[in-house]
């Protein structure tokens, strides 16, 4: 799989964390796991659409195209996927046009979109919508699994705990966290196996993760501890 990056907001999914969210993918893909190759978009950005699926072919070896209907691609968004499929029929490349996953709550009237093209398909842009007001069962549905947010601990700026409390500032976010507020029936994750049951409250400047006592102190007494990986439940703000 191929990515394009270049967008400087804040990631959905912590770049240390697609490995698992590609791994998931398994038992749709043959059970193998996608391998992700990432482009930086201003290298493609000037491309005409035939310019762009050459270098698709030629430069990097892709053997198929998956897109989804309304997918615009090339300088200024000049091609569509009819010419994509086209395109990719004359440079030897095979083509899967599938259709849109819609919302089926429909809740793009109430997020005050201003896209012209939205339609109720679910996307980036609905999902960070969703966390923006906190509505973590919505974000559940849209991605098809639980919101996780992982922090690391930086040199200057670290994890710090209170009793039942371990904090840390925004600072160590990787990737988005839902607004600020309180959200409940939370889960910490130390390490792969280990799993605390927490609630986090978000304000400001830090993100606090509150729990009993025993699971603060599995955490505090793990100096080497460097990432903390919380996964959200269905109640928010």
């Amino acid at each position: 799989m191929i990515r394009f990056i270049g967008d400087v907001r804040s990631p959905i999914v912590a770049k240390c964390d697609r490995m698992r969210v590609l791994s998931s993918w398994a038992p749709y893909c043959n059970n193998m796991i996608p391998a992700e190759f990432q482009v930086e978009f201003s290298s493609v950005r000037h491309l005409t659409p035939r310019q762009f699926v050459e270098k698709l072919a030629k430069e990097l070896g892709v053997r198929g195209v998956v897109a989804g209907e309304n997918y615009r691609f090339g300088y200024r968004a000049a091609g569509d996927a009819l010419e994509l499929v086209r395109l990719c029929e004359e440079y030897g490349l095979g083509a899967y046009i599938i259709g849109s996953v819609m919302d089926k709550k429909q809740y793009a009237r109430n997020m005050n979109s201003s896209d012209s093209k939205e339609r109720g398909q679910v996307s980036s842009t609905r999902v960070r919508r969703a966390l923006a007001v906190g509505d973590m069962r919505y974000v559940s549905e849209l991605l098809g699994r639980k919101h996780r947010l992982i922090l690391m601990a930086k040199d200057q700026e670290g994890f710090t705990s209170n009793k039942s409390r371990v904090s840390a500032p925004k600072s160590c976010l990787l990737n988005l966290a839902p607004k600020e507020g309180l959200y409940e029936k939370c889960s910490l994750f130390i390490g792969e196996d280990n799993l605390v049951p927490c609630k986090v409250v978000i304000d400001t400047k830090h993100v606090h993760i509150e729990m009993d006592e025993i699971g603060t102190f599995n955490i505090v007494g793990n100096q080497d501890l460097r990432l903390l990986c919380i996964e959200f439940g269905d109640s928010g703000t």
